[in-house]
């Protein structure tokens, strides 16, 4: 008996120990970041007493680690000004953050730990629209609200999702007017166009592509590759061999250096201007694509478009301090949608004094759209909301109106790779 209570406490130290290495709290805004894993889950657990628990869903890690990283540190930033404001509803809010490894299954999984385990009421999320287009079913059916804070792809727009999805990025239908515009005037007539075949990819390839005929340009071949991809000389040599004015890419980080590497090495990248996709605009994606033998970036002068970064003005400056004073460095893209996203659920749940998803999605406008008080401090913006006021939130990311679709509009400048490698932004392009 002596042995046998031994082991059951032995094995109970095991426990705490292995369940304190699983999560980590960061009292910076009380997050809990989590791997996503294959846990299915029909737990009935409830949230924490006395905390009131997101989901985020992003991909730390994969094709978009990039970028999962700083966007769930803009939300972060928002937690600590919510949580330093009095929380939610007069309770702590606690993120638990999930990475879905830019993977369909890993998003999944994710999903439904957060759904069906963690109990939250929305998922801030995820950061590809191919992984938001394989959990949207789950958080619906469910009654949990999505908001996407870098989701682009056409097809969320008219997706049944019984009024449980938003977004705080601007969909493609205007990010792919806004190439065709870009090409029209830098005066191309012919292209050829390589996309990742998912929702991104394909939903923005078939608005350039109309509006860039409609023009009166000629597409003159197009590519769709599998986002699972490491070798890309087939799809090259066909860029190449139609001889195009210019080459459009949507693509993503990891894949579309490996494309862009290989254009090089076979002469259609020196030659043929490229112009990138949003999701491309990485800090890293020169270093990703590598240098020629005189040391000089491969990609140093290709141009792309993306969502202006300096449409929410002086509250985009304020985000840009305080995002810095945090976390030492210059906030990326997608960061500033990203705090908003956490921003406008966070003034939904006040409104609603639910923290239930179908409160969420329907006070949601209600807190974002005209017409209210216009307010971009979000500590003025709960005061104001706990008032009883109405308001109109305006995002760091510029106007947040959701229309009746769950979308907002935008706005695009053209952005240049610098010499050494950083990211330099350009002039603005209407959508």
């Amino acid at each position: 008996m002596r042995l046998k209570s031994h082991f059951i406490i032995l094995a109970l130290i095991l426990a705490v120990f292995i369940s304190g290495c699983t999560e980590k709290a960061d009292d910076k805004g009380d997050v809990v970041t989590k791997r996503a894993t294959n846990a299915s889950a029909e737990s009935g657990a409830a949230p924490a007493e006395g905390n009131i628990n997101i989901g985020v869903l992003q991909s730390l890690t994969g094709d978009l680690g990039a970028y999962g990283g700083p966007m769930s540190d803009g939300m972060k930033l928002a937690a600590k000004q919510i949580n330093d404001n009095g929380g939610l509803l007069g309770k702590k809010l606690v993120l638990l953050v999930e990475d879905d490894q830019t993977n369909n299954v890993a998003a999944v999984d994710a999903a439904n730990k957060l759904v069906k385990v963690d109990r939250v009421p929305v998922i801030v999320g995820d950061t590809g629209s191919g992984q938001s287009m394989s959990i949207i079913d789950i958080t619906t059916k469910s009654g949990v609200l999505q908001i996407s804070s870098s989701n682009t792809g056409t097809e969320f727009t008219t997706y049944n999702d019984s009024d449980l999805y938003f977004r705080t990025a601007p969909s493609d239908t205007l990010q792919g007017s806004a190439m065709a515009n870009l090409a029209k005037e830098r005066g191309y007539k012919t292209v050829s166009t390589i996309v990742i075949n998912n929702p991104y990819g394909v939903g923005f390839e078939e608005v350039f592509v109309k509006a860039f005929e409609a023009d009166g340009g000629k597409v003159l071949e197009r590519i769709r590759y599998d986002p699972s991809q490491t070798i890309f000389d087939s799809e090259v040599q066909k860029i190449a061999a139609s001889n195009p004015e210019f080459v459009m890419m949507v693509s993503y980080p990891e894949t579309g250096s490996l494309i862009l590497r290989t254009a090089y090495e076979k002469g259609a990248l020196t030659n043929t201007p490229w112009l990138l996709s949003e999701g491309l605009k990485a800090e890293n994606l020169a270093d990703l694509a590598g240098k020629d033998t005189s040391g000089r970036y491969i990609v140093a002068g290709l141009q792309g478009l993306a969502p202006d970064e300096n449409a929410g003005g002086k509250a985009y400056d304020a985000f840009r301090i305080l995002y810095k004073a945090e976390y030492g460095k210059e906030p990326g893209i997608y960061c500033t949608n990203s705090y908003d996203a956490l921003a406008v659920v966070a003034l939904a749940i006040e409104q609603a004094k639910s923290a239930t998803g179908r409160a969420i999605a329907d006070n949601i406008r209600s807190v974002a759209n005209p017409p209210g008080i216009m307010v971009s401090d979000l500590k003025e913006a709960l005061s104001l909301v706990r008032d009883g006021k109405d308001i109109d939130y305006q995002g760091t990311s510029g106007n947040i109106t959701f229309d009746e679709y769950g979308d907002v509009s935008g706005s695009y400048t053209v952005w240049t790779i610098a010499d050494n490698g950083s990211i330099v932004q350009g002039e603005k392009i209407a959508a």
